[in-house]
């Protein structure tokens, strides 16, 4: 196996846990849309539409990210507003959750901003293929 090749498989496997975190969490949107009960007002159109538009950037292929470094910028704001999105809910909801829900609660958002950071710097650091 050549050096390039390790640096393509090393980033594909750091980027697979933000890839799924994104895929699962539009997953659960969309199930969460069709399985509300239906005296429920409908959700948001324009939550699942920004939802969207955030989250499908982490499933494109690397190839894409290194070609275009602008997916690069989008995913690390992203990850940026994951983290001050955890750090903002914590705080908020600090008063209001018993310590054990506001520990799992922080834990789980600490955990998905680091894995959203892992993606972002694994595609920083990779190789930007010859054209």
């Amino acid at each position: 196996m050549s050096t390039d090749s390790d640096a393509a498989a090393t980033t594909v496997l750091l980027r697979a846990p933000a890839a799924i975190a994104a895929g699962a969490f539009i997953v659960g949107l969309i199930t969460g849309v069709f399985a509300r009960p239906l005296s429920t007002l409908p959700g948001s159109a324009v939550t699942l539409l920004l939802t969207l538009i955030v989250c499908l950037p982490f499933l494109f292929p690397t190839e894409w990210y290194r070609r275009y470094r602008l997916l690069w910028m989008w995913m690390a704001a992203a990850a940026a507003f994951a983290s001050v999105r955890a750090v903002v809910l914590a705080g908020w909801f600090l008063p209001y959750q018993t310590m054990d829900v506001w520990i799992v609660k922080t834990a789980v958002d600490v955990f998905v901003a680091g894995i959203l950071w892992l993606a972002v710097s694994a595609l920083r650091r990779s190789p930007i293929p010859d054209s």
